[in-house]
């Protein structure tokens, strides 16, 4: 008994130091784009690859400045895991000696991870804007009735009933009279009422301009960041809804995530057509009083330069007054035409990082507004993008 109490013990010391490793290096982890939720039945559990740990162990030669306990050691000892970062010998093209770097997949609760994630990314609970909530019809076994199936018959509430019954008529008079005959008019049973619980939801448009293609390091980053803010909004509201919009120099709702992120046009772009779209799709399905709109528009800061001031606009009168938290993300689109357009003599369009200049420029003053650089190279983009879009609790 002590020996398996022993075992839990360690067991538990062991997952303290796993938790405090991703507590520490969480936004490493964050930046990598390897977490994954998984959902089993009712729960949601998180996936992470950690660094391996190292188990303590006595060994020859390490560090080799220095040795003690083992003498000289012989060929062909094992001298333990090559430290992190570093690799196995061996020329380019051969096989290498030594252990290289490994991953362990670490699963934590949902609730665990968020408070990690929450706590590392200085991120405040989100608060729902105003009474914007939806009523949503549930049956509930909370009344009883005399009539109802055999299943659901109270079989406590009866013998009571039965018991009451049989004692006001004397049929029950122990110790001669000890049996209780359960009549029809006894039996009661469980039975529903239909209750309207407030459910605070949320809908999230993602808004992405095509006229320019993404790589597929770009696409992979994009993706993983559009998860992270659903899993942070998910876990904000009861309910959270999805809309996919693209555009170039018009704009379309896209029917699901996969087209949204491999669709890609070219030709000209007139960034307003989205946000005019979304302000339709506002307007038609998601009534301000009963929904916390978000918004994420991802491009590249090039537009069509008689399109600035109308973009501006539709920003300043028609999504700024009624979304919770607008979020622009400048990343790198990959335009074949564009180094043969700067040597042209037309000036039709606006250049990269133009709408990014825009929003600071006209926009700042706005509480629900924030923009962020995504560098696909850099592994810490995408943390300190979530945490400028959610950093106000909006």
């Amino acid at each position: 008994m002590s020996r398996i109490i022993r075992i839990k013990e360690d067991e538990k010391e062991f997952l303290d130091i796993v938790k405090g490793k991703i507590r520490k290096d969480l936004k490493k982890y964050l930046g990598r784009g390897k977490i994954h939720v998984h959902r089993r039945g009712d729960q949601r559990t998180v996936e992470i690859p950690v660094d391996e740990l190292e188990i303590p162990t006595l060994r020859y030669g390490f560090p080799p400045d220095f040795s003690m306990g083992q003498g000289e050691g012989n060929p062909g000892d094992d001298l333990g895991p090559v430290q992190q970062g570093e690799d196995g010998e061996g020329e380019k093209g051969e096989g290498g000696q030594g252990h290289g770097s490994r991953k362990v997949i670490v699963e934590i609760p949902e609730n665990e991870f968020i408070d990690y994630f929450q706590e590392i990314l200085e991120l405040p609970r989100i608060q729902p804007k105003g009474d914007r909530s939806i009523f949503e019809e549930k049956e509930k076994y909370s009344t009883l009735s005399h009539i109802g199936p055999k299943s659901l018959l109270h079989r406590r509430r009866t013998f009571k009933e039965a018991m009451k019954r049989s004692v006001a008529t004397g049929d029950f008079q122990p110790p001669d009279k000890t049996n209780v005959v359960i009549h029809p008019k006894d039996q009661w049973y469980r039975s529903y009422q239909k209750i309207r619980e407030p459910k605070n939801n949320a809908v999230i448009f993602y808004m992405r301009d095509v006229s320019g293609s993404m790589g597929a390091r770009e696409r992979e980053v994009v993706s993983y960041l559009c998860d992270l803010c659903d899993f942070w909004l998910s876990w904000n509201y009861d309910g959270l809804e999805k809309v996919y919009i693209i555009h170039d120099d018009v704009a379309e709702e896209c029917p699901t995530k996969e087209e949204f992120f491999t669709v890609n046009f070219g030709g000209g772009t007139s960034c307003s057509s989205a946000q005019k779209l979304a302000a339709e799709i506002i307007e038609q399905r998601f009534p301000v009083s009963k929904w916390n709109i978000y918004i994420v528009y991802l491009s590249d800061g090039m537009n069509y330069g008689e399109d600035d001031k109308i973009f501006v606009k539709v920003l300043q009168d028609q999504l700024l007054p009624i979304v919770n938290q607008y979020a622009y993300g400048q990343i790198q689109l990959q335009r074949s035409w564009w180094g043969s357009y700067q040597k042209s003599d037309a000036k039709v369009f606006s250049p990269p990082g133009t709408l990014g200049k825009l929003i600071e420029d006209e926009l700042s003053d706005h509480e629900n507004i924030a923009q962020a650089t995504i560098d696909s190279e850099e592994p810490e983009a995408i943390v300190d993008a979530i945490k400028s879009f959610f950093g106000k609790g909006n």
